[in-house]
């Protein structure tokens, strides 16, 4: 870990993969962050640089002189705790409404954001069944793309339509949660989505 730290400048962050751990290092000007993780994700990326920004700034004068007691920095334990709530948010109020809506439509999955974790996955025909676990990484990649051009271009489309091969994935993309549906029709998915917006009291996205 010493001698990654070593070799980074700017408050980049690295990631060391040694066996069956994972530590994301972060670099601020007085401290490095190291973050132990079980999955890869960009916003693990930007929390591990959040902690070390957040640090800094709290303990400012502290980090200037020589820190013979360590336990002045135990208070820092709220703000890492408001860090990680917002990493792990499930709109219980938004699901409650939704789900109802998509029991019984095929090849349906909703992921919570930022983390895009799975929250609900409804019945699948026996194709999607088949390669549930590569199109589960193949939407995620899709949501991440989203996200990341979002943010560069400043544009917040609300839904995204993806041809792969034969099938069709729409991602909706509900504020705190996106549902992907994958079907063969594009019209007959749109229109799906559509109902289920309206059913689930969301409106409905003119695309």
């Amino acid at each position: 870990i010493l001698s990654v730290a070593k070799e980074m400048t700017g408050g980049i962050v690295q990631t060391i993969n040694q066996d069956k751990y994972n530590v994301l290092v972060s670099e601020g000007e007085h401290i490095y962050v190291l973050l132990f993780i079980d999955e890869g994700s960009k916003e693990l990326n930007k929390i591990a640089k959040l902690i070390a920004r957040e640090f800094e700034s709290k303990f400012k004068e502290e980090l200037e002189e020589l820190i013979p007691d360590p336990s002045v920095f135990r208070p820092f334990i709220t703000e890492l705790e408001a860090i990680y709530a917002q990493l792990f948010r499930v709109d219980a109020e938004l699901l409650s409404k939704l789900i109802p809506e998509v029991t019984t439509i095929m090849n349906v999955s909703i992921f919570e954001k930022p983390m895009n974790h799975q929250v609900y996955s409804g019945p699948r025909d026996s194709f999607v069944s088949e390669y549930e676990h590569s199109y589960n990484e193949f939407i995620i990649k899709l949501i991440e793309t989203q996200s990341d051009l979002t943010e560069k271009t400043l544009d917040f489309p609300k839904r995204a339509i993806i041809e792969f091969m034969d099938r069709v994935i729409i991602l909706e993309d509900l504020g705190t949660h996106v549902l992907t549906i994958i079907g063969n029709d594009r019209d007959e998915l749109i229109n799906k989505v559509k109902k289920i917006r309206k059913k689930a009291g969301m409106g409905i996205t003119r695309k």
